[in-house]
């Protein structure tokens, strides 16, 4: 790989760390730790060996851990300069999905692993279809999204004190929440409201 490549990255096996990590954030799979860090990840065993880094073009803004067969999960990571990419544990090179202008604050995909909702840092909301990259629906003020994990096709999301469900290309339903969606799974949302999380039935 050129050196100026946008998506560099290195790889290291089988380093043992001996030391005090300090790290942004600190997600666990089956069978490994996640370290973020500014324009890095690194994945690591339970036993402390670096299995696997990775080293993006900008500073990592969120990551979301996608669910997958044990040794075979794949992280969402939004990136400072508007670059969606998936990276598969088990797979040196990242896969990029969108590019936006802005920078991102939220990513999710969906149950089917087809479509990605992107909120930037002016909470604009985008929802692409990631095969054909083809943007199918876009918000303003939105702070927080969700796809329901059994339902395909149905996001919600939530801006100025509401929370909205939308399906397909039907009209989005609407009733008054405070707080963030923070996930969606059949007719229940989880909401975090201040400190507090509450779940939410909806039809």
């Amino acid at each position: 790989m050129q050196a100026d490549d946008p998506f560099d990255m290195k790889y290291k096996a089988h380093k043992k760390i001996n030391k005090r990590i300090d790290c942004k954030d600190l997600f666990v799979t089956s069978q490994n730790l996640v370290l973020v860090f500014e324009k890095k990840i690194q994945l690591l065993a339970f036993s402390d060996i670096l299995v696997r880094e990775w080293v993006l073009e900008a500073p990592i803004k969120y990551v979301r851990i996608v669910s997958g067969p044990p040794k075979r999960e794949s992280l969402l990571v939004a990136l400072q300069n508007g670059v969606v990419v998936r990276i598969f544990i088990d797979n040196a090179f990242p896969i990029p999905i969108v590019k936006q202008t802005t920078a991102i604050a939220l990513v999710d995909i969906s149950s089917d692993k087809k479509k990605i909702v992107v909120i930037d840092e002016h909470q604009s909301m985008f929802v692409y279809d990631i095969q054909s990259k083809k943007l199918l629906f876009q918000e303003t003020k939105v702070v927080s999204a969700a796809w329901n994990l059994e339902f395909e096709d149905m996001l919600a999301y939530t801006g100025k004190d509401q929370l909205f469900i939308k399906t397909r290309e039907m009209p989005a339903s609407q009733q008054r929440l405070p707080g963030q969606v923070v996930g969606f799974k059949g007719s229940k949302i989880f909401c975090l409201s201040d400190k507090a999380m509450n779940t939410i039935d909806v039809p």
